[in-house]
């Protein structure tokens, strides 16, 4: 009886750990939408993004950032949590100079639970030319 007991209660418990389950939402970012040559003009532009959903038995929030660098600059950027928006939009000012301009959209996710607060590194998610006037 205490063995059929023992097991009883094991069961219990593990049903209990096993449904103790949270959902979190990360973006996820597919082929950008930047062409790879921008004109010197410049202009706004999207680059798309998805929620993809996850369970885990902890408790996550990610909220992440999207950066657009322009020559190493960082010259835009934006916090985004999980609200159904799906588009980051990148505004690239014209270019007076005589020489090329290299664009870089980068993205980083805020890992925050109990016991973790980071930011994660800033991952490149797009990446273009602008020409010279």
């Amino acid at each position: 009886m205490k063995r059929l007991l023992i097991a009883a209660l094991t069961a219990l418990m593990l049903i209990c750990i096993s449904g103790c389950s949270t959902t979190y939402y990360e973006p996820v970012f597919g082929p950008d939408n930047l062409p790879a040559v921008i004109p010197s003009e410049g202009g706004t532009y999207l680059v798309k993004y998805k929620y993809e959903f996850y369970m885990t038995k902890s408790t996550f929030y990610y909220e992440w950032e999207c950066r657009t660098i322009i020559d190493g600059k960082v010259v835009g950027s934006e916090n985004f949590s999980y609200d159904g928006n799906d588009i980051y939009r990148v505004n690239i000012p014209s270019n007076f100079d005589n020489y090329p301009k290299s664009i870089t959209v980068e993205a980083s996710t805020h890992v925050q639970n109990g016991t973790e607060d980071w930011w994660g590194d800033w991952t490149p998610i797009a990446s273009a030319v602008q020409l010279a006037r």
